[in-house]
């Protein structure tokens, strides 16, 4: 079926792929080992496990505030053309105090001074040093740069932000937003060079430009599946060929002879183990790469949101709020430690107060008519929410309850799981307490934890067994690249042995034999 030029054809690309591929090869198998031993003892993943710091350094109490809550949103609705606004908060960071206005559930906020009402967004360095400064407890600002960042929450492809270097009890990288200062990732030391090792050698990105990196990423994926799919064929041709020619014991000894019968035995235990790492991975930077929009949710936000409440609607101040809530609050919140955020939000036919006591745990819910703790949303009331949110609100069904790391408390909170009829068949994650929608997830995502297991061998569930495998395959893909570069390059050290059976062969023949490729050594019997 095959004849001799064919297979002469097929070694020589083998040949080829394989040098050329050695490079990307390698780094993907750095890059995995590194990131493996990264995350070994990391209980929390990437997120990492940071505590925030509860209250903020400088005591300000919210009553302070001069300008009126419903006085910011007609300003807002005056200057920006505002009609509805998702919620409102009163927050202090530092010796600062100011409103953001959330004008829809994934538009950049609006910040305005709660004592001048200026205008202060897009944050300057100073404030978003102090806002850092504030964030997690016994760390201290050091520095930042500017940067932009990808995020679920956001409608733009790309969140004006920055990254701020804090230090002392918990070092950390912070990806805050330009808009409003929201912690939109922390970097411990382990998780940043994760990303530098995931971005420059796993996924070879080294710039914002998608296509073209993703392009020469697929490219040596391809060729790598490519490769070993020509070893595999040539092991196919070759098996009854090899048999004939080791036979004598001396050809057996021969340097040239052994690497290629151990770059055949190795690759062919690991190329399939290859394979299918390949595919998988294709998959998963498909689902984090060029589909990203789709993968995080994005593509299933409401294009026509008619929520929240009217900007016209008039507000009670903090100083209102926080006398009727004073006696539901902790003994803390009501003298020795001011309460940190007040939110005005609509939660479905009526309008709330969202209080938060501490800046690292859920806020409490008060009804805005009586000043009484509401209950936890009923999943039929919060499946309504979510649904103005979803675009071409669909119908839905309820799923089950399902805890969801927010990344705004960087904790796990109590949500309701919705999936919907959208284009995405999209599950929706909608905390109880506050309807805030969490975490979207389309259908594609739900394949992609098996597919990311296999990925990261993550088998066994006993991290230093997953390890010692992913160990095992890559020492054994190192001996199929040694003995693959041993044979197109033997050195000085070649021996120029007899491959027939029988009488030694004359100094000419042997040395044609030295020469020869693999094919032309076996071409009589694989033929």
């Amino acid at each position: 079926m095959f004849g001799k030029r064919a297979k002469a054809r097929v070694a020589s690309w083998h040949k080829w792929l394989g040098l050329v591929l050695t490079v990307p090869l390698l780094g993907w198998m750095a890059s995995s080992a590194a990131m493996m031993l990264m995350t070994m003892n990391a209980p929390n993943g990437l997120a990492g496990s940071y505590t925030l710091n509860p209250y903020n350094s400088v005591d300000v109490r919210l009553d302070e505030a001069t300008v009126a809550p419903d006085a910011v949103l007609r300003r807002a609705a005056a200057e920006h053309g505002l009609e509805r606004v998702y919620w409102l908060r009163l927050q202090s960071r530092g010796p600062h105090l100011w409103y953001v206005v959330k004008p829809t559930p994934y538009a950049a906020a609006m910040v305005f001074d709660a004592r001048t009402g200026a205008r202060l967004d897009p944050l300057s360095d100073e404030l978003l040093a102090v806002t850092a400064n504030e964030a997690l407890l016994g760390s201290r600002f050091q520095g930042l740069e500017h940067a932009t960042e990808y995020n679920r929450y956001y409608a733009a492809d790309r969140v004006p932000a920055v990254r701020a270097r804090v230090g002392g009890a918990q070092p950390a990288t912070l990806i805050l937003s330009r808009d409003e200062g929201r912690t939109l990732r922390r970097l411990n030391a382990a998780s940043g060079q994760f990303e530098w090792w995931y971005r420059t050698f796993h996924v070879n990105q080294y710039s914002d430009h998608l296509a073209l990196w993703t392009t020469l990423l697929y490219a040596c994926a391809l060729g790598v599946i490519a490769l070993a799919i020509f070893g595999y064929q040539l092991f196919w041709w070759r098996r009854p060929a090899v048999a004939t020619a080791l036979a004598p014991s001396r050809a057996r000894s021969a340097g040239p002879f052994r690497a290629r019968n151990l770059h055949r035995k190795l690759g062919a235990a690991v190329g399939g183990v290859l394979v299918v790492q390949l595919v998988v991975g294709i998959y998963l930077w498909l689902c984090l790469g060029p589909l990203e929009d789709p993968f995080r949710g994005k593509s299933s936000f409401s294009t026509d949101w008619r929520g929240g409440f009217a900007a016209s609607q008039p507000l009670a101040d903090a100083g209102t709020v926080l006398r009727q809530v004073a006696a539901s609050l902790p003994a803390d919140s009501a003298g020795a430690r001011p309460v940190q955020a007040i939110e005005w939000r609509r939660l479905g036919n009526q309008d709330a107060w969202l209080v938060m006591p501490r800046k690292d745990e859920p806020p409490r819910v008060f009804s805005a008519a009586t000043g009484r703790p509401l209950a936890a949303l009923s999943p039929t009331l919060a499946g309504a929410i979510a649904r103005e949110e979803v675009i071409g609100k669909p119908d839905f069904f309820y799923v089950a309850v399902a805890p969801q790391l927010w990344m705004d408390l960087n904790r796990p909170v109590p949500t309701y799981r919705f999936r919907f009829n959208d284009p995405w068949h999209t599950d929706v994650y909608v905390a109880q307490g506050t309807g805030e929608v969490v975490q979207r997830r389309p259908y594609f995502w739900r394949l992609f934890d098996p597919f990311l297991a296999v990925h990261m061998f993550a088998f066994t569930g006993v991290k230093p067994l997953d390890a010692a495998l992913l160990a095992l395959v890559q020492l054994t893909m190192l001996g199929v690249l040694a003995t693959g570069w041993r044979l197109q390059f033997p050195g000085s050290s070649r021996r120029r042995t007899a491959v027939a059976v029988g009488a030694p062969p004359t100094v000419a023949a042997a040395d044609a034999t030295a020469r020869a490729e693999p094919e032309d050594v076996l071409r009589g019997v694989s033929a």
